[in-house]
């Protein structure tokens, strides 16, 4: 069945080469992926930033291009610039990938299943080979290449950033003064200075400006807030604490700043919490010891941590881990 999809998928019209300057085709990363991404998964969830899609595999020489990406992605990454890295082929199991990951210390997306998942809908970018796409602020594919180097074109693009997240890259000049904190992420102090504006009296155009600044960077706490409910649901206190800590951090200057910052204070004082908390505490510590060797001995050392912290969230989700290592290594094996 597989060699005949991927037979199809080649001979697809849908595989017909990009052009530099043409519309980028719409994507959707809804799939398997290995460090995902904390708002983007769409074309739409990234205007007004450059985005790159670089289609790659563990033995092809496009892996090579993964450690540069890498390094731009710990500079820009989610402020301005979006990377999406498609693991083409699945001779490599999600495990396999996920290791290569931790090995070469990848902490910038990978969408898995290139080929056979499509709910990572990357298949309009793919040509004859592996693929590196940059697409510029516009919306415009900017470069399309297999074999040249992406980079000077990706540094020229972006430096035409003026105001990452925003969506846009005009203002009028009131609006400037208070989007220009975006590209130091800023988020509570501009968000706290378009409140105070848009309270007073304004243009239209001012008025849209900052209203659509309010509504993205609104929109980024809201996507935290419900994340944050969810994780408490299901004890997840290691994914609550790493958000209220980058909600304090981004919305410093902001009420979301301060009741998260007020929020890490009475999660650590609760006494009925700090079981739960300690408990996540020696996760932490377990995968920093195991997660990059050998996947049974760090399932077996989930399944021993389980038992030792029987009660708390933490447990729950190593039993839970262990289980899913096996399981995709069992995959990953299958002859």
């Amino acid at each position: 069945m597989r060699p005949l999809l991927l037979f199809l998928l080649l001979a697809s019209p849908l595989c017909a080469q990009l052009k530099v300057g043409e519309d980028a085709p719409k994507f959707s990363a809804g799939g398997a992926m290995i460090n995902p991404p904390e708002f983007a998964r769409t074309l739409e969830d990234c205007k007004g930033d450059v985005i790159v899609i670089h289609e790659w595999h563990a033995r092809d020489a496009s892996a090579g291009k993964v450690p540069d990406l890498q390094k731009y992605w710990e500079k820009h990454g989610q402020n301005g610039l979006m990377i999406f890295t498609i693991h083409r082929l699945d001779f490599e199991k999600i495990a396999q990938v996920r290791k290569i990951a931790l090995d070469r210390k990848f902490t910038l997306p990978i969408c898995m299943g290139g080929f056979y998942d499509d709910k990572n809908d990357f298949f309009k970018y793919k040509d004859d080979g592996f693929r590196t796409t940059i697409i510029d602020i516009d919306g415009k594919v900017a470069f399309y290449s297999g074999k040249d180097d992406f980079k000077p074109v990706l540094d020229r693009e972006l430096a035409r950033i003026q105001y990452p997240n925003l969506g846009k890259h005009t203002a009028t000049e009131a609006a400037a003064k208070v989007a220009r904190g975006l590209q130091k992420r800023e988020w509570g102090k501009c968000l706290a200075d378009a409140e105070k504006l848009l309270a007073g009296e304004l243009d239209d155009e001012t008025k849209a400006d900052l209203g659509q600044l309010q509504s993205r960077l609104e929109g980024f706490a809201q996507t935290r807030l419900k994340h944050i409910a969810e994780w408490t649901e299901s004890r997840r206190y290691d994914l609550v604490m790493a958000c209220l800590e980058r909600m304090k951090d981004d919305f410093k200057g902001h009420k979301h700043g301060e009741d998260a910052k007020a929020e890490i204070a009475r999660l650590k004082k609760d006494k009925d919490l700090k079981k739960e908390l300690k408990a996540w505490e020696d996760y932490d510590k377990l995968r920093a010891r195991h997660e990059a060797g050998e996947w049974q001995t760090y399932a077996n050392a989930l399944k021993a941590f389980a038992k030792a912290q029987a009660g708390t969230g933490a447990a729950v989700f190593a039993e839970s881990d262990a289980k899913r290592i096996e399981t995709e290594w069992e995959e990953a094996n299958k002859k």
